[in-house]
């Protein structure tokens, strides 16, 4: 299964807290909690790139005003031309994605885009010559649950929480997102989890699997280079009557264990810490 082929999971996460990290090398900025989103795109640029995307009586716009998506789905969506529904503007992130220099826009959007491409995906725009100019449609690429970091020689990553579900069954994973030229996304899985609660169905028998992400804190220099991530997850087999009794937040059946994850960045790639390799055995990775 592919990084791609996933669904987000904004939904299902619970409000994260900053906190102190002792991980990464040496000692650093109190670490960003995984809540912490990228800063959005100055919202004239944002309108201009719509503009670029949709006719200008199908722009929706929202009570404040601001363009907030189009009556049909823009060329380059799974459903550009089928008239199966609006395209609805979520996200908006701005940086050096495409190389140092340029300075660049993603739009992210939902509602046009079947389910194996994550119900969604982004924009990639330049904006070199000082308006939107649409580069590539980047399909599945959900950014709602984005971090933007800099590589040394200047270009921007991104660093992403996102999920997939379908058939019972709900994964949970953060990911790498670099973009190349011609605004071409590569992603690369950093950790997953599976829970497979939602196939227990009517009945009561059985087992599942229970796991699942609940934090995940990054870990930077004083001048903001990112040296790791600490993730923290659930993981453990319950029965399916564990999994319909509903539990406070925070609780745990006695038979889910908590793990602590420490990835450690490079300056290009994320890599498992030496102490956290017996940890992340427990998880078994896409």
């Amino acid at each position: 299964m592919t990084a791609r082929a996933r669904l987000l999971c904004s939904l299902l996460l619970a409000t994260l807290l900053l906190c102190t990290s002792s991980g990464g090398r040496g000692q650093g900025q109190t670490a960003q909690s995984s809540n912490t989103a990228a800063p959005a795109a100055s919202q004239a640029d944002i309108e201009a790139a719509v503009a670029a995307l949709c006719k200008p009586a199908d722009i929706i716009r929202s009570k404040n005003g601001n363009a907030s998506g189009c009556k049909n789905c823009p060329e380059g969506t799974d459903f550009f031309g089928q008239h199966m529904g609006e395209w609805e503007l979520r996200n908006s992130l701005s940086g050096h994605f495409t190389s140092a220099q340029n300075n660049d826009l993603i739009l992210g959007g939902f509602h046009c885009d079947s389910h194996a491409s994550n119900f969604g995906g982004s924009f990639i725009f330049s904006l070199k010559s000082g308006k939107p100019r649409l580069l590539k449609y980047d399909n599945g690429l959900v950014i709602e649950q984005c971090h933007k970091f800099r590589y040394a020689d200047g270009r921007d990553f991104l660093v992403c929480r996102g999920g997939w579900s379908g058939q019972g069954e709900y994964d949970g994973y953060f990911f790498l997102t670099r973009f190349d030229a011609t605004g071409k996304d590569s992603q690369t899985v950093i950790f997953s989890t599976r829970n497979t609660e939602g196939s227990c169905g009517d009945g009561s028998g059985g087992s599942v699997e229970g796991s699942d992400i609940k934090d995940a804190k990054f870990s930077a220099t004083d001048s903001g280079e990112l040296t790791g991530m600490t993730i923290t997850a659930t993981n453990g087999t319950i029965t399916c009557a564990q999994a319909k009794v509903k539990r406070a937040p925070g609780e745990e059946p006695p038979s889910m264990k908590t793990y602590e994850i420490q990835f450690l960045f490079d300056g290009k790639q994320f890599s498992v810490a030496p102490a956290s390799k017996a940890a992340l055995r427990v998880f078994p990775q896409q």
